[in-house]
């Protein structure tokens, strides 16, 4: 592959558009991938300069509210390009298993609307191409990864992985954790996710 006009192919894709939009979902995972997770909050940040993080009440399962807040959101806002960070394998599928079963009616219109029509573009590759265009490497990074490496040391990112690392916890249950006790991390954490996404859409593709 040719990383570098691969990359220009995505570039010719997403030129001329002004209203980028980046989400991300935060779980409670009980049983496995896509299975019984519990969606606690609904991250959302665009390229100019609006975030807003949407959070879950612990004793109450309101994970169809947060979808309907990320709807209202997008019914607003009318995003050409709706970046994340592997959210066409987990986030946006994850979000369809919730609506499924709803009402024709109650499904959410304007979120699949914008999903269906604008350009749902996965950070996972377009920083796996980068990379590979600066160190010849195809390489499939960790969100982590990628805003602490060397290449984006020079940008502003928020770099917030760090902020929930308990010891002796795995990442899913200290972000739960998180959630239910430290709040004001919680919401640093999800923050930074979105917004680095935006930081780095707009160094590689403006």
């Amino acid at each position: 592959m040719d990383y570098g006009s691969e990359l220009q192919r995505i570039k010719s894709m997403v030129s001329g558009c002004t209203k980028i939009m980046a989400l991300d979902l935060e779980t409670w995972i009980t049983k496995g991938f896509l299975q019984n997770e519990r969606i606690i909050a609904v991250s959302i940040a665009t390229i100019d300069g609006y975030t807003e993080i949407f959070t879950g009440d612990y004793g109450h399962d309101d994970q169809i509210e947060l979808i309907g807040k990320l709807s209202a959101v997008m019914d607003e806002y009318k995003p050409e390009v709706i970046i994340g960070y592997n959210h066409t394998s987990y986030d946006i599928p994850l979000m369809n298993t919730n609506t499924v079963k709803m009402a024709f009616g109650d499904k959410f219109w304007p979120m699949k609307y914008y999903l269906g029509t604008s350009y749902v573009l996965d950070m996972m590759y377009v920083c796996a191409l980068h990379g590979a265009t600066l160190s010849g490497e195809y390489r499939i990074r960790s969100l982590k990864k990628v805003v602490n490496a060397p290449e984006y040391s020079h940008l502003n990112l928020l770099r917030s992985k760090d902020e929930i690392d308990i010891p002796g916890m795995s990442k899913g249950d200290a972000i739960v954790w998180a959630w239910k006790n430290a709040r004001d991390s919680f919401l640093r954490y999800c923050r930074g996710d979105v917004q680095d996404l935006i930081e780095l859409y707009r160094h590689i593709f403006m």
